[in-house]
């Protein structure tokens, strides 16, 4: 919970909390995400909005050992589930405590208003322009960005469950001039039905949480609302 793992930082700031979460080993990383201010570090995935506000980087991309098994859980991940056929360069954890904040606000609230004990998640796909990258993990998605690649499942933020399609969409590669970006987030499904061409929201009574392609075997998920998204790691590639 936000409120545990803050509580955690207050006793120990210079702590590492290793978690078990969707299939995922993964850990959190106080030291590693603030600046030093006042002879402290401080952070962590959750953010204090009155203490970290003036300490913490925006967010800090940790770069994954390949030697870790972290690194080779993801990269299982990307390569077995995602069929992604490309060459890993380098994984990187994503470190934004404000974002993983809003995230879990949010699964808290869609639990509340739907009177249940969990909302469906899964780890997701996006492929993107490089020049994205910088932004998404600062601000996470923006629904306000135009759209380039269609809208034929609504007028939201597109993930697929395999790597090798998101990757069509990382159209620009990095300096080096062969490396390309994708996101793998971790991405508040809940509910879905079948999308439809430049809808808005699910609907309008809520009781939908995103669209798919296809409700009997989705491999692509839309969601209109980026509060439900939290993007957990970057993968680089050739």
């Amino acid at each position: 919970r936000s409120q545990d793992m803050e509580e955690y930082y207050l006793r120990d700031s210079k702590s590492i909390i290793n978690i078990n979460t969707l299939n995922f080993r993964s850990k959190i990383d106080f030291s590693g995400v603030c600046e030093h201010s006042f002879s402290q570090n401080s952070g962590g995935k959750k953010p204090s909005s009155t203490y970290c506000m003036y300490v913490c980087r925006v967010f800090k991309l940790i770069r994954l050992s390949e030697l870790t098994s972290e690194y080779q859980t993801v990269a299982d991940y990307v390569i077995r589930d995602g069929l992604l056929s490309k060459s890993i360069v380098s994984i990187s954890r994503i470190q934004n405590l404000e974002l993983w904040e809003i995230y879990c606000r949010k699964k808290k609230q869609l639990m509340k208003i739907k009177s249940v004990q969990d909302i469906p998640e899964r780890r997701l796909f996006h492929g993107t322009d490089t020049k994205n990258v910088d932004s998404i993990c600062k601000y996470n998605f923006d629904l306000r960005k135009p759209k380039t690649n269609g809208r034929t499942f609504g007028n939201g933020i597109y993930f697929a469950i395999h790597a090798s399609f998101a990757e069509k969409y990382s159209t620009n590669s990095t300096h080096d001039g062969n490396t390309k970006s994708i996101f793998l987030a971790r991405v508040m499904i809940g509910k879905f039905k079948p999308g439809q061409q430049d809808l808005l929201k699910p609907d309008d009574e809520n009781a939908f949480d995103s669209c798919v392609n296809d409700p009997n075997h989705p491999t692509i998920f839309i969601i209109f609302d980026p509060n439900q998204i939290y993007p957990e790691y970057l993968i680089e590639y050739q």
